[in-house]
């Protein structure tokens, strides 16, 4: 049996497979305090791990497959809606809440409310779902026993009732409401309706709430204003987390610019970087941040305004007097995106110097606050926002909460304009246990590999894939860190070859039309370039290439056919492809040819020469900021895709094993190399020597 298919059972420590006793989490949290864990890693509790443990455990190093509380869908019915058909519709909501009245409207012909046509609406991004006191399985309480939800006239569904020790009251989900209704600033209009989920959406009747969850970009993307409420934070602690985010960043760029001109300590560092792990902390309690609804939501609306528990506006502090500029989304997302530009900058610099002197007191704080603030930023999805790209939300879906697992899917289709599963038109009517989450990412893969075939494949899976599903992301997904100037998010892609997909056998495989070349290939002409005297100048140290692979073999599999010590000896870091390895990216340079060589080696001397090759996704432009201001002109690399021949009759012939990128101009210049590194890509076609068309199905 091939071992890249061989199923392998194995357990794990239970505690990795549901939440502990809060006392068992506050020992963990202890041990992580008290030293036990190495220096490197963060040793310091989080407010916001006790807060909101789903998205802040990763950031200690403890990584649990988590179930989230009160995983318990309602009860729905799998009758179909009988309702609004979406072309009726248009871009209008199904109902909007009258605020003055305190009643919800259906959507009527002319888009018509009441008696209002067209009426402009504001709506709100919030959380509730896990304060829900009725939701099935959650505990019931005496004190609570009085709490109602608020009353909205013109629906024939209860309100769900809010937790309001632990979320908000009745009165304070009133004074939003209220709040959403007046104008923001000079020139803005007064809006007496909102859309507001609890009060638009039967959320037990399954079918409706489908319905709606697949219109949710045309909801709040018509909506003339968005507001974003953070109930863990008051006015004043949200006003001061924000000014202190916004003075850290500014101080990162200042010690940025300083440093390159020799004029910084490593004490302007930390004074920043402690800083703006401190405000991220305070800001990440709120809930907000965990939610894989929300996290759309801030996709789709990047100009909401963010309002504390009291719903009133927050101002940044150098204009608070002149009643201007109530801080946003993007504001926040701008702070993100200036922070992070200089915190993975550093952090490249101060692991170096970390890894050379170990024993350096300083050296360790730098590094693991550096860490800490750029995990904060990544996980809680605030970088890939600013990036203003779908495929970055996708990644960062992993880190936020749900209650079904199929809400992994539903919960961030919408960045993609895609409505799939029962959310797509005609099929509110179908039974809910046809689509599971195994088949909405077959159907959000198959979307994403031919809109985007070069960036949803630029990942790489920290545990094998199943059988037949290497072509699009999964739960395993990790965005690598490629070592170039610009980040990863920032890059716009132009393809050099179409994905999509084909059912065979009721599974979906992926399919790839576009050119390939040998690895061997390849890693001939990227050592050549390498090593050749002319080009040391534009590559110092660097290798041209950078390869990451893939996790594509089980443990216990792979005992069979080798032990570490019989791998290559030029690859120190044994079978870094092998499931359960600390995962490190290999640098640009020497270790890179070494890996490359091992692997070559290795499929040739334990699977009969196994065919090895590269096919090209695309091709993309690294622009620093320091280009954008001169001019100067851009590095620019091509990105492959790494495959494996399996068997050339086989229903799949070629299995993903990781992906590269490859510099072939540096500031303008094409070093002469090896025709297969560009020239033959860029002109040779049919002539070339290295290239050549293949269109196949891989997994």
């Amino acid at each position: 049996m091939d071992p890249d298919t061989e199923e392998v059972t194995f357990s794990l420590d239970e505690s990795r497979l549901r939440w502990l006793p809060e006392d068992e989490e506050l020992k963990i949290l202890g041990r992580l305090g008290s030293g036990s864990v190495g220096s490197h890693e963060v040793q310091d509790v989080l407010k916001s791990f006790i807060e909101n443990p789903c998205a802040s455990l990763p950031l200690s190093g403890v990584y649990v497959n988590w179930v989230a509380d009160h995983e318990i869908v309602r009860d729905s019915t799998t009758e179909a809606y009988q309702g609004l058909h979406d072309d009726e519709l248009g871009c209008w909501p199904r109902r909007l809440l009258h605020v003055p009245t305190m009643t919800s409207l259906e959507w009527q012909p002319g888009n018509i409310y009441g008696d209002h046509i067209a009426p402009a609406y504001s709506a709100v991004s919030y959380t509730w779902g896990r304060y829900d006191l009725d939701i099935p399985g959650a505990k019931r309480q005496r004190k609570f026993r009085k709490v109602r939800g608020i009353k909205i006239m013109g629906i024939d569904w209860s309100v769900p009732r809010i937790n309001p020790v632990e979320q908000f009251s009745v009165d304070q989900f009133y004074n939003l409401i209220k709040r959403t209704c007046d104008p923001v600033g000079d020139g803005d209009i007064r809006t007496d309706f909102l859309w507001l989920d609890v009060a638009c959406i039967d959320q037990n009747n399954g079918p409706q709430k489908m319905a709606e969850i697949g219109r949710q970009a045309v909801i709040f993307e018509g909506a003339h204003r968005v507001f974003v409420w953070l109930t863990k934070l008051r006015a004043e602690k949200l006003n001061h987390t924000i000014d202190i985010l916004a003075r850290s960043c500014d101080s990162a760029v200042a010690f940025a610019e300083a440093k390159q001109k020799g004029f910084c300590s490593p004490n302007d560092m930390m004074d920043w970087a402690g800083a703006a792990r401190a405000s991220l902390d305070e800001l990440f309690i709120d809930p907000w941040f965990t939610s894989l609804w929300t996290l759309q939501e801030a996709f789709l609306c990047p100009k909401a305004y963010l309002l504390p528990l009291e719903a009133t506006l927050i101002r940044p502090a150098s204009e608070r007097e002149s009643n201007n500029h109530p801080v946003t989304l993007s504001d926040l997302y701008s702070i993100s995106a200036g922070l992070s530009q200089v915190v993975v900058c550093e952090q490249a610099s101060v692991e170096r110097d970390w890894q050379a002197d170990q024993t350096n007191a300083d050296l360790t704080k730098q590094a693991k606050y550096l860490n800490e603030v750029n995990a904060m930023l990544t996980q809680r999805g605030l970088t890939a926002l600013a990036t203003r790209s779908p495929i970055a939300l996708y990644n960062v879906a992993q880190y936020r909460r749900t209650r079904a697992e199929t809400d992994r899917v539903y919960g961030i289709q919408q960045v993609f304009h895609l409505r799939l599963g029962l959310s797509a038109p005609g099929c509110n009517g179908l039974d809910p246990k046809l689509f599971h989450r195994s088949n909405l990412e077959d159907e959000l893969g198959a979307a994403l590999a031919e809109d985007y075939p070069v960036a949803s494949q630029l990942h790489y899976f920290t545990q094998p894939a199943d059988e037949g599903t290497g072509w699009r992301m999964s739960a395993s997904s990790q965005v690598p860190r490629l070592e170039i100037k610009s980040s990863i998010w920032s890059l716009r892609f132009h393809a050099m070859c179409v994905l999509s997909t084909k059912k065979i056998k009721a599974q979906r495989h992926g399919i790839f039309n576009g050119q390939i070349c040998d690895l061997a290939q390849l890693a001939v002409g990227w050592r050549r370039l390498h090593h050749d005297s002319h080009v040391e100048g534009f590559l110092g140290v660097g290798s041209p290439q950078q390869v990451i692979l893939d996790t594509a073999f089980r443990r216990n599999s792979i005992k069979k056919y080798s032990t570490r010590e019989e791998m290559d000896p030029e690859d120190p870091k044994g079978l870094l492809w092998m499931e359960g390895r600390d995962y490190r990216m290999v640098t640009r340079g020497e270790r890179q040819h070494h890996l490359v060589s091992a692997l070559i080696r290795f499929f040739a001397e334990k699977f009969d020469g196994a065919l090895l090759v590269v096919l090209l996704l695309g091709s993309f432009a690294d622009v620093s900021v320091e280009d954008e201001a001169t001019a100067a002109p851009p590095d620019k690399y091509h990105v492959g895709l790494i495959l494996r021949c399996l068997n050339v009759d086989a229903v799949i012939p070629w299995k993903r094993l990781g992906i590269c990128i490859w510099q072939y101009e540096y500031g303008g210049v094409i070093p002469e190399a090896d025709a297969c590194l560009h020239s033959d890509i860029a002109g040779h076609g049919d002539r070339s020597t290295c290239w050549r068309h293949l269109s196949d199905s891989f997994g």
